[in-house]
């Protein structure tokens, strides 16, 4: 930028250099011919038919020499010339130069036109006033030369004049500025580099504390998904809750009653026991008769076969209930950024599980699973991207034949699972924003419209894509797609 300035710089300050010395030299032209025109208008009218040798000879020639060095004595004027219209150098400060042709000269053409015309360049050696002056910059103005009297255009001036002391001074504060304008420069750069590297840092901290209120979006829309489950799930755990809480009671009450009898049992065992001693087999009839009689009221006593029975269905229930909070546990662990080597298939069993609680019972579900490798990803994840679809199923089909079919298979090197509902569809003009967060088409109470969105930044950041297709009256079918290729080996890749 220093540079570039320095050049525009440069280049205006020389174009008002030469216009201003192309102005003092036509100044000095009219001098020149003012004072001395008798004597030039010899030269430059009369003197077309005189040889060289003979004009540079001419008497005249030396005394015009010495009344235009003492008009131009303390001026940085350092040669002078003059050209009659035919372009033949007449008269020059420099002897020699004299008889020379400058017809085809762009600064004479442009002179015998009436344009002055002026020029700035630097001479390693230049002769003046028969003199040799070396690294010097000169401005050359060719200048009309008009007849005093008569006004009329009637030959040219060419001036050189001497502006190295000038533009010496003029690069100085040249140098001066554009080093002044290079040094704010580079004070702007290295206050601009801490701004930048402040705001670099602010922008990092913020994308920290912004994937952290991702993770945290993320985990309280779970939380979402689950609290429409809680009563669902409530509900299943009820029934083997109750049950077994039934059969435990008349299991104690069945129990309780057994407890006279087994009494009476082990005292005939030892009453038997005893008589064994005495080499006796024998039962005393009248001496038990008593026991039995007051046995008599046990007649209808539950049958082992009950009891036994009711504690297999506690344990069922038992065994139900365990399996609920399996699942849960499975679904609901915090431990989002835990990546591990996981089969798709286990992942959707769970959330099928889950998501069947809350799934009304007249909907079928069809599951189509197919051999799938392992791939590495975040399970914890995966499980709110799947239930966040079959949810979005369920809402969808409201029908008697309502039905969503969950299929999962490998295509070209992807991982596909698709869940399709048979429900109302998806209107065109909704399917360009659906994955917008904030965007839903249910109720306020119903969604949060942060299902779709989150899901679609999981599955990306797994590398992988959802997309959607729909018919509006015909059904939806969201299709989730994942490289077989592990994350770990992408990140190598990249």
């Amino acid at each position: 930028m220093a540079f570039s300035l320095n050049f525009v710089q440069n280049r205006i300050q020389t174009a008002a250099l030469v216009e201003q010395e192309e102005n003092q030299n036509i100044n000095m032209t009219r001098v020149i011919s003012n004072s001395i025109w008798p004597e030039f208008d010899f030269l430059i009218n009369r003197s077309g038919t005189v040889s060289t040798e003979s004009l540079k000879k001419h008497p005249e020639m030396q005394r015009i020499f010495d009344l235009t060095t003492s008009l131009l004595k303390g001026l940085p004027v350092i040669k002078v010339k003059a050209f009659n219209l035919e372009g033949r150098t007449v008269f020059s400060t420099q002897n020699s130069q004299v008889g020379e042709d400058k017809s085809q000269n762009s600064g004479f053409i442009s002179a015998k036109k009436g344009v002055p015309a002026s020029a700035l360049s630097h001479r390693d050696t230049f002769d003046a006033f028969d003199e040799t002056i070396s690294d010097r910059d000169v401005v050359s103005s060719y200048i009309p030369v008009y007849n005093p009297q008569t006004g009329a255009l009637e030959g040219v001036f060419e001036i050189y004049s001497d502006v190295t002391l000038f533009l010496g001074k003029l690069r100085e504060t040249q140098y001066m500025v554009v080093g002044g304008i290079a040094g704010l420069l580079g004070l702007l750069f290295i206050a601009l580099l801490v701004i930048v590297k402040r705001a670099d840092q602010i922008i990092k901290q913020q994308d920290i504390e912004n994937q952290k209120s991702r993770m945290q979006i993320a985990q309280s829309e779970k939380m979402a998904s689950l609290g429409h489950m809680v009563a669902s799930v409530a509900h299943e755990l009820n029934t083997p809750l109750a049950f077994t809480r039934s059969n435990m009671e008349l299991a104690v009450e069945g129990l309780d009653n057994l407890r006279l009898p087994s009494s009476y049992g082990r005292q005939l065992i030892n009453f038997a026991k005893s008589r064994r001693s005495k080499n006796s087999t024998g039962i005393n009839i009248k001496y038990t008769n008593k026991l039995l009689r007051e046995t008599d009221s046990y007649e209808e006593l539950t049958e082992i076969e009950d009891l036994i029975e009711m504690l297999s269905q506690t344990q069922s229930g038992l065994a139900q209930m365990s399996e609920l909070v399996s699942h849960l546990k499975k679904f609901t662990r915090i431990d989002q950024n835990s990546v591990a080597d996981f089969n798709l298939n286990n992942c959707l069993e769970n959330v099928l599980y889950i998501a069947r609680s809350t799934i009304p019972e007249h909907i079928t579900i069809n599951c189509d699973f197919g051999d799938l490798p392992l791939i590495e990803c975040m399970p914890s994840q995966l499980n709110q991207v799947f239930i966040n679809l079959i949810n979005n199923a369920s809402h969808a089909v409201d029908s008697i034949n309502g039905t969503i079919s969950i299929r999962s298979f490998v295509d070209d090197g992807y991982i596909k699972v698709e869940v399709e509902d048979n429900g109302i569809g998806i209107p065109e003009k909704d399917l360009e924003t659906i994955f917008e967060a904030y965007y839903t088409t249910k109720g306020v109470e119903e969604g949060t419209g942060l299902g779709l969105s989150i899901s679609k930044e999981i599955v990306e950041q797994h590398n992988g894509v959802i997309s959607v297709r729909s018919s509006v009256g015909k059904g939806t079918t969201f299709t989730v797609q994942l490289p077989i290729q592990t994350v770990s080996e992408n990140r190598k890749a990249a």
